[in-house]
């Protein structure tokens, strides 16, 4: 059975904006920057990996925004389909051996049982991804979402929607260094991290409802709190998965945000806490303000 790439790269994405800080107590997805010396504003949109397209239909705040930017930028440049898989396959795959010989019997027939229901597929396609690859997905399918062909995914939509109207597209970091960041810790911690999704499934099915339900209200402080307080958010992933990676951006920013009229399109849970992007802007010196998406 083939394994649709798509999915496997959607799924990745999303699991880098599962943990955030907490700090901000504004809420909002869309943030208006100006101030320190730019010409014209930009503005800042967290998304949500699986929601799709259509959740700008009714939203012409929004979509004033994009229409108003010459610059898409992005956590990566979302390429087509091979492009992504020929990039990211070297960390997705294990090397010399399959996860039926890193998984006990009892083990694989576990996981088999759960991906077999919530994917329609047996573990023995995915026997040559790591661990953290099959969790991923698994994660992807039992989150709430609404993507589709014809329904893509916000950050695949912005993007290839402004390239179309002739925007120029850009990334914060390249999709190997973010690949690396999910996909190269220790093969034991994946199994053991793998194990836990798929034996507390019904709850990380729950928890990805509430988050669902509140980037749907536009909740900027629920998402936060559901994040900050899920029993998978370590101080090490926090630092890694996002404190880092926030600070890392900010620096690259300037350098966009002069050339004005940018439209940043990132995980909401980049957005809030004290180390988090609106923040880490504020501190810079420059304006932040939310804005209406309607």
């Amino acid at each position: 059975m083939k394994i649709k790439l798509l999915n496997l790269i959607t799924a990745m994405v999303i699991a880098l904006q599962s943990i955030a800080q907490s700090g901000t107590s504004e809420n909002g997805l869309l943030w208006e920057i100006s101030g320190k010396g730019l010409q014209e504003s930009s503005y800042l949109y967290g998304t949500y990996h699986l929601m799709g397209k259509s959740f700008t239909d009714t939203l012409p705040g929004l979509m004033k925004a994009f229409q108003h930017s010459k610059l898409i930028v992005g956590e990566v440049v979302i390429e087509d389909e091979m492009a992504m898989a020929q990039k990211m396959m070297p960390y997705m795959t294990l090397q010399g051996k399959g996860l039926n010989e890193i998984l006990s019997p009892s083990e694989f027939s576990e996981v088999d049982a759960v991906m077999t229901a919530k994917t329609g597929a047996p573990l023995t396609v995915y026997n040559a991804f790591k661990p953290t690859t099959v969790q991923i997905l698994l994660v992807a399918k039992i989150a709430p979402g609404n993507i589709s062909p014809d329904n893509p995914g916000l950050d695949i939509f912005f993007q290839k929607e402004g390239a179309k109207n002739g925007k120029k597209v850009a990334g914060l970091e390249t999709i190997e260094k973010q690949s690396a960041l999910l996909l190269n810790t220790p093969i034991e911690k994946q199994k053991e991290d793998l194990l836990k999704t798929v034996r507390e499934n019904e709850r990380y099915a729950n928890e990805s409802k509430k988050l669902f339900d509140a980037y749907k209200s536009e909740n900027l402080s629920e998402i936060e709190k559901l994040i900050r307080e899920s029993p998978d958010s370590s101080a090490e992933q926090l630092k890694t998965l996002l404190i880092d990676r926030n600070k890392e951006w900010v620096k690259l920013l300037p350098d966009f945000l002069n050339k004005g009229n940018v439209f940043l399109a990132v995980g909401a849970g980049h957005l809030p806490g004290k180390e988090g992007i609106i923040e880490l802007l504020k501190t810079a010196g420059y304006t932040v303000r939310p804005v209406s998406l309607k």
